[in-house]
């Protein structure tokens, strides 16, 4: 009986460690899936920000639309290589390129709604 209950612990332990070992390599949830449609560079004279429009599905209830993303120094930009991500630049978002983003903060309506991203992978 002993070991049936000690087996039993290993084996709910190791499906621990494997179900952990996926989610902890698993890509990141994204706030929307896209296409870049076009890009706008801020003047050094405005209080604007570097910011792109995307076309595409806001996967929180399978929007379909056009997001102006904002661009901050705090958005961490990716470039996906096969399974590698490589640091990505403002500069290397070009429109065409399909993106996944996760965004910081609430999406502010209008048209088109806004929001700041907060990872954007470019993955095509």
């Amino acid at each position: 009986m002993k070991n049936i209950i000690l087996l039993s612990a290993l084996f709910v332990m190791f499906m621990g460690v494997v179900y952990g070992a996926m989610v902890a390599t698993g890509s990141p949830h994204s706030d929307m899936t896209g296409t870049i449609v076009g890009i706008l560079v801020a003047d050094n004279n405005s209080t604007n920000t570097n910011s792109i429009l995307v076309q595409g599905v806001i996967t929180n209830g399978n929007q379909q639309g056009n997001v102006t993303v904002k661009i901050t120094n705090e958005t961490q930009i990716l470039r996906q290589d096969g399974n590698k991500l490589n640091n990505g630049t403002f500069e290397n978002l070009k429109p065409g390129e399909s993106v996944d983003i996760t965004f910081i903060g609430p999406i502010i309506q209008g048209y088109p709604p806004q929001a700041t991203g907060n990872q954007i992978t470019i993955v095509g």
